[in-house]
């Protein structure tokens, strides 16, 4: 079996269209054709060797260069190739590992010795007293924090850049990691993950690692658009429904919302619900989102705009009082980074360092979970560990 690379994208991939690096990447052998670039020096594999071993038909391997380099995943030179995204390798584990494995339990102690602040911060959380402290932080700090605030935060200090403008008007990074067992606790094994389904007014949010199918209302959506991505032999007409399809998924979201709303609001009976509210809540219990238990219950934490104040100043203690050591980190990991695949391909520093945060926090929300500062995740089964959020945007 030919080796491949797993990818993972970072801020807004837009709809799925041809400009999607979704929609691009999803493609059979786009994931073994960027290993062939990856673990070759850059513009030197050529297009018949790449043909050769993957044993592809001359049509299909140009169609795929083609659409990779609409979106600048590739540059091509003479039929020999580049990456421009951020890959890791094996053999880029001794420099990883070097650097991370014990950055957890450094920065876990800095936000532990601040939690007497952090405690009373959350008292003004509208939900504080209706779940445990620790699911609170888990939410506040893993996710808002670490995988929210902290990239605009680092950015501005210029430890790393968080935003590349992309084809098609649209904002996000591709971070690929080869598909190794021994690759997956930089991966697939850490708490760094954050899946958002955005409406106009709501923000439905899971937060774990990658070690499965989440059952969430963001992974649900991405599946059914890729199960009608072939849908027909004509492709621009299957992108033509889908982009209807997005809309009309945002439209039953938003409504999914407002459904919420009123069961944290109030005591909402399903009995009582209409034909069309019944079928958002039916969606939404399949989903965890909501309970049925005579009276419709919501389980997880939802988070208001009255909250963002202190959302902020939560996150502005632990920034501040982590930037010395991230910083450290981010400088000594540099100095030892010129052998790394993506170096090695011309990756701007700044890019490839969005990554490594997420190790860096990653490791931290695994230290901060398994003490018990903040809530630990419970495995599911082809799901992975993860916990569920709302937050209201309006």
């Amino acid at each position: 079996m030919s080796r491949k690379i797993n990818l993972y994208y970072f801020g807004d991939t837009g709809i799925y269209d041809k400009y999607s690096p979704a929609y691009v990447c999803n493609k059979k052998f786009v994931p073994e054709i960027l290993y062939k670039i990856a673990y070759n020096p850059p513009y030197s594999i050529c297009k018949n060797k790449i043909i050769e071993e993957l044993k592809l038909r001359e049509k299909e391997f140009d169609d795929i260069i083609k659409s990779l380099e609409l979106i600048s995943t590739v540059d091509v030179k003479n039929d020999r190739y580049k990456l421009n995204f951020t890959v890791f390798l094996e053999k880029d584990i001794p420099v990883l590992e070097d650097s991370f494995l014990k950055t957890g339990k450094e920065i876990g102690n800095i936000i532990i010795n601040n939690s007497r602040e952090i405690y009373k911060k959350l008292q003004d959380i509208k939900s504080h007293d209706k779940f445990a402290i620790e699911r609170l932080l888990y939410h506040i700090i893993c996710d808002k924090v670490f995988d929210g605030e902290a990239f605009d935060y680092f950015s501005e200090r210029n430890l790393f850049s968080p935003y590349k403008k992309q084809v098609g008007d649209r904002c996000y990074l591709i971070f690929g990691y080869e598909d190794s067992g021994i690759l997956e606790s930089f991966s697939n094994k850490i708490l760094c993950s954050s899946n958002n389904y955005r409406t106009k007014s709501f923000v439905f949010n899971s937060f774990g690692d990658l070690d499965g199918q989440r059952r969430d209302m963001f992974r649900f959506f991405r599946m059914a658009q890729n199960s009608m991505e072939n849908i027909s032999d004509f492709k621009n007409l299957n992108l033509s429904y889908l982009n209807i399809i997005d809309d009309k998924n945002r439209e039953i979201a938003e409504g999914c919302g407002e459904l919420i709303l009123k069961c944290i609001n109030k005591d909402i009976s399903y009995d009582k619900l209409s034909d069309q509210e019944k079928e958002f809540a039916d969606f939404l219990i399949e989903l965890g989102y909501l309970v049925n238990n005579n009276k419709l219950f919501c389980p997880v934490p939802v988070f208001e705009s009255s909250d963002d104040t202190v959302i902020e100043e939560i996150s502005n203690l632990i920034l501040n009082s982590i930037f010395e050591t991230v910083k450290k980190i981010f400088n000594d990991f540099e100095k030892n980074a010129s052998d790394l695949t993506s170096i090695r391909h011309g990756v701007d520093m700044k890019e490839t360092a969005i990554e490594l945060w997420h190790q860096v926090f990653g490791r931290t929300n695994e230290t901060l979970s398994e003490i018990g500062f903040v809530e630990k995740p419970v495995y599911k089964e082809n799901q992975g560990r993860f916990l569920q959020s709302i937050t209201v945007l309006k």
